[in-house]
């Protein structure tokens, strides 16, 4: 039943008579488009000889926009297309520079001869003055033929029942033989034959539709320029947030800790909480100058004015950091000489790991391990349960952002990780960075990181 309500649903459907409307307005901008084409085009070649007709071809280039743009809306109004704006009109490289007025107007002229879009528009208006006519002759008959037909059922119907009268003896042949009960049939025949020419003109539409996108849009390169600079756009989004997650939700997470610790023991240890306070100053310090970075990488500074990024070597001062704060961090630091991209990474990961325990387990020791496992960059941070009631009371909740982060980091350079709860009920993230071009699957049993090595293998 759904189905034959769907055929029926198309006579009142607000994309048929869109349809129509658009064939009937088909003939008067079909041949509108066609004629002022077919006139400027024939008219600046015939004149080019005298140069008269340079001028008046760039004129009609330009004048394809304007036209392209009016069919665009028309028909994303009345059918729905939903077609994109085009590419505006690139300029020949180094034009920007020439300071003289006319090779400018060269270069400008010679910019909207090489506009594949005015070129495809003009396509459009030949394809438009044929089509249009005949596409307004076929909605006349899909709006005239069903009316005709049902007129003719209704004629009958008031003959038949004398309200009016037919004078068939003038009527060469008399009354036709099958003008009896037959004629009924013409109501429900006109509402078929409706039906029928409603799908027929959302058809012939719907076929113009592919055409009128690849005309009147932007083409397949244009759009592939287009989605690649929307894929760079939200990887250097993606980028920003990441770290603005790593870098000041660090300094956040480890200023909280300080000024939990520091209000723990405000009465019983003054010194401690001086310096907590102290601490907290510098870290906001640190924060706002971080924070200023990041902005200048969002608005393009010049890098030489930019903070050069922390690397593995900064990893020292970011566990003093934390010792500062009042972590109980036990490290253990041999980390061989790695490039900027792997420096880079295993501070962040580091960073990220402590931000964690800080956390979700403030109070907890902490235990940082960074050494070379064979041929890979080993990194382990390992905290216990949290044990000291201020810590509890210090204790913020997370996006879950932080593990997402550092599982990008290391697949991005072809390593592994692992991040989860220890039977003690701490928790342990465990990373290793390949040297070589990939990790190998065996490494020394003995070794903390041998289940990741393990994962490789299998």
């Amino acid at each position: 039943m759904s189905a034959v309500v769907r055929v029926f649903n198309v006579l009142w459907s607000a994309r048929t008579w869109g349809s129509i409307l658009y064939l009937l307005a088909g003939l008067v901008l079909g041949v509108l488009w066609f004629a002022w084409s077919l006139t400027m085009y024939i008219t600046g070649a015939a004149l080019v000889i005298i140069w008269v007709g340079i001028p008046i071809l760039v004129f009609a280039q330009l004048s394809m926009r304007w036209i392209g743009t009016v069919e665009r809306r028309h028909i994303n109004l009345l059918l729905g297309a939903r077609i994109g704006k085009p590419e505006p009109v690139k300029q020949r490289p180094g034009a920007e520079l020439v300071s003289n007025l006319w090779t400018k107007a060269v270069f400008w002229g010679g910019a909207r001869f090489h506009d594949a879009h005015a070129w495809r528009v003009l396509a459009w208006t030949m394809f438009r003055g044929v089509m249009g006519p005949v596409g307004f002759v076929l909605a006349i008959i899909a709006l005239v033929m069903p009316l005709a037909v049902f007129a003719s059922a209704v004629f009958y119907m008031l003959w038949d029942f004398g309200a009016l009268t037919i004078p068939w003896e003038e009527v060469p042949g008399g009354r036709p033989a099958w003008w009896c009960g037959w004629m009924y049939l013409a109501y429900p025949l006109s509402i078929l034959l409706a039906v029928l020419l409603a799908w027929l003109m959302r058809g012939l539409t719907a076929a113009q539709v592919p055409l009128a996108r690849w005309a009147l849009g932007p083409c397949a390169a244009e759009r592939e320029q287009a989605l690649a600079a929307r894929a760079e756009l939200a990887e250097e989004q993606v980028r920003i947030d990441q770290e603005l997650h790593d870098s000041i939700g660090h300094m956040i997470t480890m200023t909280i800790v300080q000024a939990g610790a520091g209000a723990h023991v405000f009465d019983s240890d003054p010194e401690f909480a001086r310096q907590a306070l102290k601490n907290i100053e510098e870290r906001g310090r640190s924060a706002m100058g971080e924070l200023d970075r990041i902005i200048a990488t969002i608005r393009g500074d010049e890098p030489e004015t930019r903070a050069p990024l922390p690397g593995i070597g900064e990893i020292d001062a970011l566990i003093a950091s934390s010792r500062a704060a009042g972590i109980d961090v036990t490290a253990d630091l041999d980390a061989p000489i790695v490039n900027a991209a792997y420096g880079r990474a295993a501070y962040g990961i580091v960073r990220e790991a402590l931000t964690n325990a800080a956390r979700h387990a403030p109070g907890a020791p902490v235990e940082v391990v960074v050494a070379r496992d064979g041929d890979a960059l080993a990194i382990d941070v390992v905290n216990g349960p949290t044990p000291t009631p201020w810590a509890a009371r210090g204790r913020t909740g997370g996006t879950g952002r932080g593990l997402s982060g550092i599982r990008d980091r290391v697949g991005l350079l072809g390593g592994r990780s692992s991040a989860g709860a220890t039977a003690e009920g701490g928790f342990r993230v465990a990373v290793l960075l390949p040297l070589d071009a990939s990790l190998a699957p065996k490494g020394d049993a003995a070794s903390r990181w041998a289940s990741l090595r393990a994962r490789v293998g299998a």
